[in-house]
């Protein structure tokens, strides 16, 4: 608001002290601090859906025993989801993409009042790697493979053998 001449203002006005080198200007222009003239169309921003995997797991919620038996929707996983998991929580079972399964533990146990695991396997292309038969399955999710140990402990034997032959032969 501005007053001119006694009479009132909504418009911008411009505010100074004195027209001398030692006064203050107190205008906007003066500093180049006005509020710009048009203002910024909003934007929007669409999300892409998170990469997929290539993997499938059999997605589902349900409740009471052998729910889960049957069951067929399958989903494919999104990027750092290599496993598939089926937990139990109560009466309830749960079942889709995991990162880790937890290492699968605890397992599941006749009974078992506590969240548990009743299955935790290495996820697939084209069909998931759950069984669904209410037994427990946890098929090696955070176990290490024992193929390149053994291929490592072959390779040490190897090399024994030939440092055991090199000595003899040498005398």
């Amino acid at each position: 608001m501005c007053v001119t001449n006694g009479s009132v203002s909504m418009n911008k006005c411009i505010l100074e002290c004195c027209n001398s080198s030692l006064c203050l200007q107190l205008n906007a222009t003066a500093y180049g601090d006005l509020p710009p003239t048009t203002t910024p169309a909003p934007t929007t921003t669409t999300r892409k859906p998170p990469p997929k995997n290539g993997k499938v797991c059999t997605t589902f919620s349900c409740n009471g025993d052998g729910c889960f038996k049957g069951q067929k929707s399958a989903a494919e996983c999104i990027v750092g989801f290599d496993f598939c998991e089926m937990k139990k929580i109560g009466s309830d079972y749960m079942a889709g993409c995991s990162k880790v399964c937890k290492t699968a533990s605890p397992t599941c146990a006749r009974g078992a009042a506590a969240p548990c695991y009743q299955e935790c396997c290495q996820a697939t292309p084209k069909t998931s790697c759950l069984k669904l038969d209410g037994k427990v399955h946890v098929n090696g999710a955070g176990q290490v493979a024992l193929a390149p140990i053994l291929k490592l402990l072959a390779c040490g034997v190897g090399l024994v053998i030939h440092y055991s032959l090199s000595t003899f032969l040498q005398g």
